[in-house]
């Protein structure tokens, strides 16, 4: 089996002495070239008047934990990497700028290769009438020609090309509560049962290698059988051996999922993003994405809808694009109308529902005066958002093939045109 360049980095997210290895500063930060995905773990900050000792130690937990318990079910989708991002004495970690200096064109090696995916999360925790909440962050994208760039679809109907972005890339959940004894209780089940093992085995004899939320474990696959990874230490005096891999629907105790279930969630986004990189043989995107259907499935028993419609409306919106690039289009354009029930005041969502809703039908008048309306109504949202201006480009480009279909007269379809021409920045 070819070599997977999968780094296990299983480090806390605080500070430690300069010579640690794998552990970045958020002023530094880097990726892996050979990982289809890459995860950067950013810090889960103490808030305001939060400044507890136990507080402090519970950030570090956090951070630490859901880096480990994060890359731990990524390993399923081969080629992954993580990154543990620490702030500088006195600085903050900033998510815009840890993005901007991995997506940045025309810069050293640990930049992001064009087509390769990076998902961020972070958090914060904050105390509220004596009681001590936690909040998680998220945003994920791929590497374009020139930077991050949107996830789309695109269409081609009446004789232009229309094109569609996911309703959102970021997501900020909503805060839950929670308790340090049950977070220490956590942390330390879950370093126990992190073990390298002599054979891909439960029964097998282990060492266990997450003792302490300041050490350093890199690792790299050489192989895989099913959950299990072999792992080959990337510095002397560590144990070889093999790994499991958090299967779909693991209802160990000490998972930290069961109690952030963000981290699913997070789970199935690099998976998705798996599948956009691409590579894999059918029978390896048939596993991928059942493993994301998983992910999002966890979350959604974990949280009602009515508590994340921002999430509820993302997953769908994922769904409803895998479900478009197998070629299931009608089910893709349900999913989207769901996800936009769920984001009714996003641009990019109005504008993905109207495009899905196209496939499978004739262009006619009536046609091009719903998608007209659509695109109105998703350019009232977002008056710059590029992709709305640039299919109402394409859409009066049709009028003026067809001006039968069209609702204006020329001159003021030339109007129009012109007006959208100097909105796209006159082009």
């Amino acid at each position: 089996m070819r070599r997977l360049f999968t780094l296990l980095s299983l480090v806390a997210a605080c500070a430690l002495p300069a010579r640690a290895m794998d552990i970045r500063a958020c002023s530094a930060p880097v990726v892996f070239r050979g990982a289809a995905v890459n995860a950067l773990v950013l810090p889960w900050r103490a808030d305001g008047a939060t400044s507890r000792d136990a507080v402090q130690s519970a950030s570090r937990q956090i951070s630490s934990l859901a880096h480990l318990q994060l890359l731990m079910a990524m390993l399923k989708y081969s080629s992954v990497g993580a990154v543990d991002l620490v702030a500088e004495p006195g600085r903050s970690c900033d998510v815009d700028n840890v993005l901007a200096t991995v997506s940045r064109t025309g810069t050293p090696t640990g930049t992001l290769a064009r087509g390769q995916a990076v998902l961020a999360i972070w958090g914060r925790l904050f105390e509220q009438d004596g009681e001590l909440f936690l909040q998680t962050y998220l945003r994920f994208a791929r590497q374009g020609a020139q930077g991050l760039a949107p996830e789309t679809i695109s269409l081609d109907w009446g004789g232009a090309r229309f094109e569609a972005a996911l309703p959102v890339q970021a997501l900020s959940f909503a805060p839950r509560r929670i308790r340090l004894d049950e977070l220490a209780r956590i942390d330390a089940a879950s370093r126990a049962a992190l073990q390298v093992r002599q054979q891909p085995s439960e029964a097998s004899p282990g060492v266990e290698i997450g003792r302490s939320a300041y050490e350093s474990f890199p690792y790299a696959i050489v192989e895989a059988r099913g959950d299990w990874m072999r792992v080959a230490p990337m510095r002397p005096g560590l144990p070889a051996g093999w790994l499991r891999a958090r299967p779909a629907g693991d209802p160990a105790d000490w998972q930290l999922a069961r109690w952030l279930p963000e981290l699913d969630f997070a789970d199935a986004i690099a998976g998705w993003l798996r599948l956009q990189v691409g590579g894999l043989q059918p029978s390896e995107r048939e596993r991928v994405a059942s493993a994301v259907e998983a992910g999002l499935t966890r979350y959604e028993q974990a949280v009602p809808g009515d508590l994340a419609p921002s999430a509820w409306g993302l997953g769908a919106a994922l769904r409803g694009q895998l479900a478009w690039t197998q070629g299931r289009r009608a089910d893709a354009a349900e999913l989207f109308g769901k996800a936009l029930q769920r984001l009714p005041a996003s641009a990019a969502g109005t504008n993905l529902a109207a495009v899905a809703s196209l496939s499978g039908t004739r262009p006619d008048a009536a046609a091009m005066g719903q998608l007209s309306q659509r695109l109105l109504a998703a350019l009232a949202l977002s008056p710059r958002d590029p992709l709305v201006l640039g299919n109402l480009q394409a859409l009066y480009g049709v009028y003026a093939k067809y001006p039968e279909w069209s609702p204006w007269p020329p001159a003021e379809l030339a109007e129009r045109r012109e007006m959208l021409r100097l909105a796209s920045g006159g082009q």
